[in-house]
């Protein structure tokens, strides 16, 4: 009895001794997955907070090498190529670090290397891209450092870096357009389904591309039979509309809205009552 009392106390006294607290860290590590036109995004990195400091120029000193985070250096990659701030980038997985002026804020997309934080210089080889853009002051300061991807559509959108009271904006082009009418032009050579001919006829609607295209094609993914549902009606209306064929488009829209309130969709009723308002006032 003695001799298992003793085991259980030395077993005891093991975990004890390994237990860890699992507490708060100063730099919360944060991950962002976003989609921008046709590439994936994804980006890793830490994010400190300000804490009464004074940030740009003195924690973070201007003419040096900033991790642009803390901790580990900031990763990010790009399922496919795209242009930063107009300079062409392949697809890959990269560091992020930065050098901050007084007025601007240059942005170095570097190798990814099995470095740890900052660099005290860097090797102009593994450097792939070197942007800049100039700091904008913020009327409102950003408490913990952030990375955010902003004003996204089809074709980029804004990369933004914002601490204290400054930000800097980048721009991301996602070279979707010509990935785009690629896949197609690919596509609707080959055996196309009917969702195949709406996702083509919407896009080239939204990007004022050919909207003869457009309606030839949504008619071919939609026909002009009494099943259809009220948001496949609402993609009709609005490419009649851009076409200028506004009789047809009243057409679609109001099937639609009825469609909608027969069905009682909130979202349906709403959307489809705005553009049947709108094309009234025509």
């Amino acid at each position: 009895m003695k001799q298992f009392i003793t085991y259980q106390l030395f077993l005891f006294l093991i975990t004890f001794s390994y237990a860890q607290l699992d507490a708060p860290v100063a730099s919360p590590r944060a991950k962002i997955s976003q989609k921008i036109g046709l590439v994936d995004v994804n980006l890793d990195y830490s994010r400190p907070s300000k804490k009464g400091r004074v940030i740009f120029g003195e924690l973070v000193p201007f003419g040096k090498i900033w991790r642009t985070g803390a901790n580990n250096a900031t990763m990010i990659s790009f399922s496919g190529d795209v242009k930063i701030n107009n300079e062409f980038l392949e697809k890959g997985e990269y560091h992020i670090y930065s050098v901050p002026s007084e007025n601007t804020l240059d942005l170095i997309i570097y190798s990814k290397t099995n470095a740890w934080g900052s660099l005290s210089e860097f090797d102009e080889s593994l450097i792939k891209l070197r942007v800049s853009a100039e700091f904008q002051n913020m009327n409102t300061p950003t408490e913990t450092f952030t990375i955010s991807f902003e004003n996204i559509s089809n074709n980029g959108a804004n990369m933004s870096v914002k601490w204290d009271n400054k930000s800097a904006i980048y721009s991301i082009d996602a070279l979707t357009k010509d990935k785009m009418l690629a896949n197609i032009n690919n596509v609707l050579s080959g055996s196309p389904t009917a969702n195949d001919y709406r996702k083509a006829a919407v896009y080239y609607y939204e990007e004022n591309i050919d909207i003869k295209k457009a309606i030839e094609w949504i008619n071919i993914a939609f026909n002009d039979s009494d099943d259809l549902k009220y948001w496949q009606l609402m993609y009709k209306a609005l490419i009649h509309e851009k076409a200028g064929k506004m009789k047809k488009a009243r057409q679609y829209a109001k099937k639609g809205l009825d469609k909608a309130k027969l069905n009682n969709t909130p979202d349906g009723i709403n959307a489809l009552g705005i553009i049947f308002k709108r094309l009234n006032e025509k």
